[in-house]
């Protein structure tokens, strides 16, 4: 049942990153909310749940942004997986690893949303998006994720509580 409850997670995420994150701009920079989301959550209950949360919140955000459904799924998923192939799965109270990789993965998210643009003839300007997107928003997820990894850490002890043994 914690499996299926939790995606409400991504349910509200989705739904702040089209309404209340355009309202955090820093310039053209904003934090990539279902990223951070997809990310600490696979980091703290493995890859299938995070390639879970992956593809639902992108399949959200495709809903709610307008772009061909899969798309953005698919650019979370690439995330998700160079995020569990660096780190694997790490314990909650690790704050240092998640923005570290929120700040990595924020490039190959781009990148794959950039090259899955260009092939539905969406073109984006690569040099602009890079210099004052991505990089403001990479260091904007890794400052963010050190709050929403706590929260997801908190959610995931609740949701997979430890087994004691006799």
């Amino acid at each position: 049942m914690g499996r299926y409850f939790s995606l409400s997670i991504v349910l509200l995420g989705a739904i702040a990153q089209s309404t209340l994150v355009p309202e955090l701009r820093l310039g053209e920079s904003r934090p990539d909310l279902v990223l951070l989301l997809a990310i600490g959550w696979t980091l703290l209950a493995g890859l299938s749940e995070g390639l879970l949360w992956a593809a639902f919140g992108g399949i959200l955000q495709d809903w709610l942004s307008g772009l061909p459904t899969g798309t953005t799924a698919l650019a979370l998923i690439s995330a998700a997986m160079l995020v569990h192939l660096i780190a694997g799965q790490i314990g909650r109270r690790n704050l240092i690893a998640p923005p570290l990789l929120a700040a990595l993965a924020t490039p190959i998210y781009h990148a794959v949303l950039i090259a899955l643009l260009a092939i539905i003839r969406r073109p984006v300007e690569i040099g602009y998006t890079l210099r004052y997107i991505t990089a403001p928003n990479a260091l904007f997820n890794a400052l963010s994720m050190v709050f929403i990894f706590f929260g997801l850490g908190v959610l995931h002890a609740t949701f997979y509580p430890k087994r004691t043994r006799l």
